[in-house]
């Protein structure tokens, strides 16, 4: 699995912010929630604070989500929005490429910027998702 999140990235968001926010079908709908549990490198357990859903981590936009899957979007410091495709403690791989994550809004810092469940300006999917096609 590599190294694990650390479990201050797991949870309900607070107001420090820094919980990973994530899309997963929540049997329904494709909806925002976060990580519980992680499960493996790319299967987490996750929930909206209603329902809770065991989801493998695929390279899809939220909107094409299917039962049992779950997307995390990260910003790179050019603001190209990409879903990743594995996450460890350390880094993140996107379909293209391996590197750093943090919740850092740095254009300059080499690392993705991971986008927060608590944050207000993050509640809405156009605000950080709207690049991924």
């Amino acid at each position: 699995m590599g190294r694990p999140i650390n479990k201050r990235y797991l949870g309900e968001p607070t107001t420090d912010g820094q919980e990973i926010k994530v899309q997963f079908f929540n049997g329904t709908a494709s909806v925002n929630g976060w990580i519980v549990k992680q499960l493996g490198s790319k299967r987490f357990r996750c929930t909206d604070g209603t329902e809770i859903a065991d989801c493998v981590l695929v390279d899809k936009t939220s909107a094409n989500l299917l039962a049992g899957e779950m997307s995390i979007s990260v910003k790179d410091d050019a603001g190209v929005v990409s879903q990743i495709t594995k996450i460890t403690g350390r880094k993140v791989s996107t379909a293209g490429s391996t590197t750093g994550w943090n919740f850092s809004d740095s254009a300059v810092d080499t690392k993705v910027e991971m986008e927060e469940a608590g944050d207000v300006a993050g509640t809405n999917e156009d605000d950080f998702e709207g690049d991924d096609a």
